[in-house]
């Protein structure tokens, strides 16, 4: 709901619309080239992939800024732990104590919160341009299909069929098999596993795990089958990136991990 809103709103919005616009215009190039490799391995379905791992490519350097942040204060974690239980009852020493250790090892606090916070934007914006492009007569009157799905402006659902009618379960012509609702919510479970310190002890980071594949799942189910190819395939960039991470920007860790 929230992501509909924002969306919607964008494109009231004459700045951003135009940037809504811009990442259209890219969507819909990339697809004048994929257009040539036919349906279900072409199109706008491939295009979609390509254009998600563009996007990811783009936003890579603030990524890594991201991830080394996080790494550092992965690192001073016993140190932070002991301040918290020596002064667990003073909250004044407590956060001196804590902001004199990110001054010692040079540690901005909000380096590795920044870098996504700057990426929300265009995360809306990349929603309002698959849903401008979705809503478009011209191209959403035309069923475009991909892999196991029939037309990728609707839903992955076995529940209605490729023109949006609603139909039983799994009858004749239904338009999807709920596999990128799944495959969203296996893949978003993962990369936020992946993200995760080991023996993390945080209830709040733990309940997000869960909860946010859950909405993942209900939110691919919902929208059409375009923002949930984006949706995994960004997760699944994401997870290939952080193993990448892990074993160049974190060779210390690695290294205790194996002893």
């Amino acid at each position: 709901i929230i992501l509909l809103n924002a969306a919607q709103e964008a494109q009231r919005t004459g700045l951003w619309a135009s940037f809504v616009n811009f990442l259209s215009s890219i969507l819909q190039g990339l697809n004048k080239i994929t257009g040539a490799i036919p349906e279900p391995f072409g199109g706008y379905g491939l295009a979609i992939v390509l254009f998600t791992i563009l996007m990811r490519l783009v936003l890579l350097p603030l990524d890594i800024k991201a991830r080394k942040a996080n790494y550092k204060i992965q690192q001073i974690q016993p140190e932070l732990s002991e301040i918290q239980k020596k002064y667990k009852n003073n909250p004044e020493k407590l956060n001196k104590k804590t902001m004199e250790l990110y001054q010692k090892y040079q540690i901005n606090p909000f380096g590795g919160c920044l870098p996504l916070l700057i990426q929300m934007p265009l995360f809306f914006a990349l929603f309002a341009a698959l849903r401008s492009i979705a809503e478009n007569p011209a191209i959403a009157s035309i069923p475009a299909s991909f892999l196991w799905i029939k037309n990728i402006w609707l839903p992955d659902s076995p529940l209605i069929n490729m023109v949006g009618e609603k139909i039983a379960p799994f009858s004749a012509g239904f338009n999807g098999l709920y596999l990128l609702a799944i495959l969203a919510g296996v893949t978003s479970y993962y990369q936020i596993s992946l993200s995760q310190p080991k023996n993390a002890a945080n209830d709040q980071m733990k309940s997000f795990g869960i909860i946010m594949p859950l909405m993942s799942v209900w939110f691919c189910i919902q929208y059409t089958a375009s923002f949930a190819i984006y949706w995994v395939t960004s997760n699944v960039f994401q997870i290939v990136q952080q193993f990448i991470m892990r074993k160049y920007l974190a060779p210390e860790s690695k290294e205790g991990e194996n002893e």
